[in-house]
């Protein structure tokens, strides 16, 4: 009887033993640290992962799939090209979408999770028919801490005769990781609010809203809601689409205005053709 039992408790040993060396066996497969953006919560801009790249898969490749969701068009895996220990990698497409600090957090993940890889020393990315290197010491994250920063911006409303635009410089709180779509979004919001400065007049008919905004290259695509269509007892077409004009353009890497209502482009706004991006070459009409 003694002997029974200890042969199933041994039994049940054994199972416990197997059960637990199989719950302790590593997925099969290589550790990749991936750096990434942090949360808008973290003051710390950047997180470290450890990901598992599948046995078999380049460990290289896989890096690069991991990357690309930092990017609006992804990473060009297929041109990626190591020699002598530099790694040379091209983006899919433009990065105009990224511009100060979030292009250089999004930069400086692709090149400290690249240059952890074997072999990898340095990485030279191209882009837009520029290459840069970079080595990891190159992003000296541990004393960045993302703030809130001021920024003066210039809008543009009717001056007191409701003929002519008039500058108002404002002082807008962004913080340092927004993008170029979030940060031209507290623009518009401020321009439909109207001036703050006495002897100007707001040019947006009441009811107008911001619905989204979209860059793409160097055009910015306004998206308001159909409000816009109506106009002000004493404004004017030309002077409303200029002021919103003169307002986008004037902020760095903007050069032209599409006009979009409630999704749709607006092929027309009061006669006035806006079938194509507005530019300075296409918009004679614009007021001074």
């Amino acid at each position: 009887m003694k002997k029974a039992v200890l042969f199933i408790l041994s039994c049940l040993l054994f199972i416990v033993y197997c059960f637990g060396c199989a719950e302790q066996t590593p997925t099969p497969g290589i550790p990749v640290t991936v750096h990434t953006l942090a949360g808008s919560e973290d003051r710390f801009p950047l997180r470290e992962e450890i990901r598992i790249c599948p046995e078999g898969e380049d460990p290289l490749r896989f890096a690069l799939g991991e990357l690309s969701e930092l990017f609006p068009n992804g990473l060009d895996a297929d041109g990626a090209a190591l020699q002598d220990g530099i790694l040379r990698i091209a983006f899919a497409g433009e990065t105009d979408k990224l511009v100060g600090l979030p292009l250089t957090l999004a930069r400086a993940c692709v090149v400290l999770t690249l240059t952890g890889l074997d072999g990898v020393d340095e990485v030279l990315l191209a882009s837009g028919g520029q290459e840069q290197l970079f080595r990891a010491d190159d992003f000296v994250l541990g004393s960045l801490v993302l703030t809130d920063t001021e920024q003066n911006v210039t809008l543009y409303f009717a001056d007191i005769g409701g003929e002519c635009t008039a500058a108002e410089t404002r002082t807008l709180i962004v913080q340092e990781t927004d993008t170029v779509e979030r940060y031209l979004n507290y623009i518009l919001e401020e321009l439909i609010a109207g001036p703050q400065r006495s002897g100007l007049l707001p040019v947006f008919p009441e009811g107008t809203k911001l619905l989204s905004v979209i860059v793409s290259g160097r055009d910015c695509i306004v998206n308001l809601s159909r409000d816009f269509l109506t106009l002000r007892e004493d404004g004017s077409p030309a002077l409303t689409l200029t002021c919103l004009y003169r307002s986008v353009t004037a902020q760095e890497g903007i050069e032209s205005l599409t006009l979009w209502i409630d999704g749709q482009p607006q092929n027309i706004y009061f006669g006035l053709d806006t079938s194509e991006p507005l530019t300075d070459e296409n918009t004679a009409w614009l007021l001074p």
